[in-house]
């Protein structure tokens, strides 16, 4: 058995607020979780968000709805979901209770801290055609299977002269 790049090792924990987060509170809990040095991925999970407002649905406007981003650990990543849940990796057990304390910090109604394995450790069949085999550590498992591919690594986009992707 091959072993995981990341992650194996690595104690996995996941904060399930009891209810879906608006934009402003999960950035309220990142910005406390950015603030904890052992943290080394979070993720965002939740239900997609809709394609077009409802309510500007209703007045005739489509594709205007206006892109929401957070902060996590100092990018800048569009919201795309309804933000349900974290999965936060760790780099030692040690960090765990600094994790309760922002979360009880940041959330005004109870949550629920699970431990267990919730972000892929190796390498998948999605994150080489996202990208071709060339996949940091960090980003392992951090694709979207569902999402519509912009640019493939494979099935017939161009590619230069040594193979390499343009």
């Amino acid at each position: 058995m091959i072993a995981p790049v990341t992650g194996k090792r690595k104690p996995q924990l996941e904060v399930f607020p009891d209810r879906l987060l608006n934009p402003d509170t999960a950035q309220k809990l990142l910005n406390e979780l950015n603030k904890i040095s052992g943290i080394t991925r979070i993720v965002v999970y939740g239900p997609s968000l809709p394609k077009d407002n409802p309510e500007d649905l209703l007045q005739g406007k489509f594709n205007v709805r206006e892109p929401t981003y957070l902060d996590i650990k100092g990018e800048k990543v569009e919201l795309t979901v309804q933000v349900g849940r974290f999965w936060i990796e760790l780099e030692d057990a040690g960090v765990k209770e600094q994790v309760r304390e922002a979360c009880e910090k940041a959330l005004p109604f109870p949550f629920t801290i699970n431990e267990g394995l919730f972000i892929r450790t190796q390498k998948t069949i999605t994150d080489y055609v996202r990208k071709g085999g060339k996949v940091d550590d960090i980003s392992i498992g951090m694709f979207d299977p569902k999402a519509k591919r912009q640019n493939s690594s494979c099935c017939g986009a161009p590619k230069s002269s040594n193979n390499e992707d343009i």
